[in-house]
């Protein structure tokens, strides 16, 4: 077996994982009823893979950084296997949070060190793997978003597990076959900020504010359907990520400087992010096909432009080992505006609305000057 076989269940593996995360999305009601728990107390359930990749992206890079892809994928199939196992069998709220915690490690260690994974199982084409891994992710949280509500709580919980445990098998089978990396002995990983962390800051901590604040905007601005539409525009989204991720990595991989590529991107996400700001702040139409194409292009430009700007925060290591350490710092800033940006600036909407979408666009043109302003590197990793 060649090392890029890898890519194939790799891929699968970040699939799964974004299917069982995301599926609880439509059942927070269902489980706040069966675990006897508040609305607030369930939603920690679907923000812990957020903690998760703050708390481990930089041990996740070190590690994949010294001891090569094998035993750092391997633990975190098999942690989120344990955890999705747990979940299934839980009729408690703190059997269902262990699970839960479980379950959000293994992110951390699958997505953090790409950079890392990619380079060291043999992939060449960088930009295409980093897109694909990205996009299946996104398509597994917009999928089970769309269909987890057709499921009771039980089957849905169990087919988390099962498809888990299946892709687990096939990249278990596929790592075997990889020869293990020794261990860097006195070796110097080294950890280098880029601006292009302030891209992933921006687009993952908009990209959650927006899902987490359009039903209630909607709500608040008397749309009909206002719930069901919202859960439909996230859905969307997520799809346009995965879209987004695949074709724009693909698109890039033959250019030795996707500068332009990037800035097409982070130009109509910013246009696009606008556009969103004022229809959910009753500036523009906040329904109908129009609204519906704006946040399905969001999806696709923002997670285009990260995935590309990820790959650049890679390119800037020495060797490929600091660059999974250097993807586990793209991803920590990423989740550190998850963590602070939705609950900081999201309510703002309701109370302060012009004041939030001046927030917001100020923020998307610090990104997006950034990307205009930094260079793109050649990879001679």
């Amino acid at each position: 077996m060649h090392r890029s076989s890898i890519i194939a269940p790799y891929v699968a593996l970040a699939f799964s994982l974004g299917f069982a995360w995301f599926m609880l999305a439509p059942l927070v009601p269902t489980l706040a009823g069966q675990l006897h728990a508040s609305i607030s107390s369930i939603l920690i359930f679907v923000s812990m893979y957020g903690y998760a990749m703050v708390v481990g992206s930089i041990p996740a890079g070190l590690w994949a950084a010294r001891r090569g892809p094998r035993p750092v994928l391997t633990f975190a199939l098999s942690i989120s296997a344990v955890g999705l196992l747990v979940r299934a069998l839980s009729h408690t709220y703190a059997l269902f949070l262990i699970g839960q915690v479980l379950a959000a490690i293994a992110y951390p260690f699958l997505i953090a060190p790409i950079g890392a994974v990619l380079r060291m199982s043999g992939v060449r084409r960088l930009r295409a793997g980093t897109g694909m891994t990205i996009g299946a992710l996104f398509l597994g949280m917009g999928l089970s978003a769309l269909t987890s509500a057709h499921l009771s709580l039980s089957g849905a919980l169990w087919l988390g597990f099962a498809l888990n445990a299946l892709v687990g098998i096939w990249l278990l089978v596929a790592l075997r076959r990889l020869p293990p990396v020794a261990a860097h002995t006195g070796f110097r990983v080294r950890l280098t900020y880029s601006p292009w962390w302030l891209v992933g800051f921006v687009v993952s901590s908009t990209s959650v504010m927006f899902g987490g604040i359009t039903s209630t905007a909607l709500t608040h601005l008397h749309v009909a359907h206002a719930e069901a539409l919202g859960g439909f525009l996230s859905g969307l989204t997520f799809i346009g990520s995965a879209v987004g991720a695949m074709v724009f990595g693909a698109l890039a991989e033959g250019r030795s400087r996707p500068k332009p590529i990037i800035a097409v991107l982070a130009v109509l996400t910013w246009v696009c992010v606008l556009l969103m700001g004022l229809s959910l702040i009753g500036r523009a139409p906040a329904n109908g096909t129009f609204v519906s194409i704006i946040y399905f292009l969001a999806g696709a430009f923002g997670n285009g432009w990260y995935t590309l700007a990820l790959e650049e925060a890679a390119k800037r290591a020495e060797d490929a080992g600091s660059a999974g350490l250097n993807t586990a710092g793209y991803s920590l800033a990423s989740n550190v505006g998850v963590a602070i940006l939705p609950d900081a600036v999201g309510p703002m909407v309701i109370s302060a609305p012009s004041a939030w979408l001046a927030i917001t666009a100020a923020l998307g043109a610090v990104a997006v000057i950034a990307s205009l302003i930094t260079r793109t590197r050649v990879s001679e990793l």
